[in-house]
């Protein structure tokens, strides 16, 4: 179980998983994936659809079931590009949400103008190995610091992602995800909880919060 410590952070736009420990983090997905786990002949195959009238239906249930799992289980499946926001620096290594961590892109402050004034990479390194990744601070530097805004004062901008294509996302969520996207499209109704099915499937990947 991961645990986030004592800043926490909250995904405004994932109310299936996430939980405000504290409101100093928030984030948002800025540059969605460009393809999905499974392709419209993978699902089609797999749920046995005939023809292709329904083309465009398939291809948007299987963008809404990858949405699904991700905000299910906490990570991200093809990468993508987060902003996230903080109020001030926590003193602990940042753990960054919805792993696994690719790379950091940037780290800056911003005044009340929304100017960003960037951070040195020098100052800091990334752990990918860790999940989630996390942004660390080398011994002897200063962190980053704002006297001039003291709300959302702070931006990171990092990739996170199994891969830029579904090569790279594990089989077993490639799976629960042509089982989910079956289930959305045979019964024509979204729930944010998973089938059982997919449910055995998707656990082990879950990142939990405390």
């Amino acid at each position: 179980m991961i645990n986030y410590g004592n800043y926490g952070f909250r995904d405004r736009e994932s109310s299936i998983i996430a939980k405000e420990i504290n409101p100093n983090i928030s984030w948002k997905v800025t540059t969605a994936p460009t393809v999905e786990p499974i392709t419209k002949t993978e699902l089609k195959e797999w749920a046995r659809i005939d023809g292709n009238l329904e083309d465009d239906l398939i291809t948007t249930t299987i963008k809404t079931t990858r949405q699904l799992i991700e905000n299910y289980i906490g990570r991200a499946l093809i990468t993508q590009t987060v902003e996230m926001v903080m109020d001030y620096w926590p003193s602990t290594p940042l753990e960054l949400p919805r792993p696994p961590l690719i790379s950091i892109t940037s780290v800056q402050t911003l005044d009340e103008d929304d100017v960003a004034t960037s951070y040195s990479s020098d100052n800091y390194f990334t752990n990918t190995n860790s999940e989630p990744g996390r942004l660390i601070i080398k011994n002897s530097v200063t962190p980053p610091y704002n006297t001039t805004r003291f709300n959302s004062g702070y931006k990171i901008t990092y990739a996170c992602g199994y891969g830029s294509t579904a090569a790279y996302v594990p089989q077993q969520l490639k799976d629960a995800c042509k089982v989910w996207a079956t289930v959305i499209y045979e019964n024509r109704s979204i729930s944010p909880e998973p089938p059982p099915i997919v449910k055995n499937l998707l656990d082990p990947y879950k990142v939990y919060y405390l």
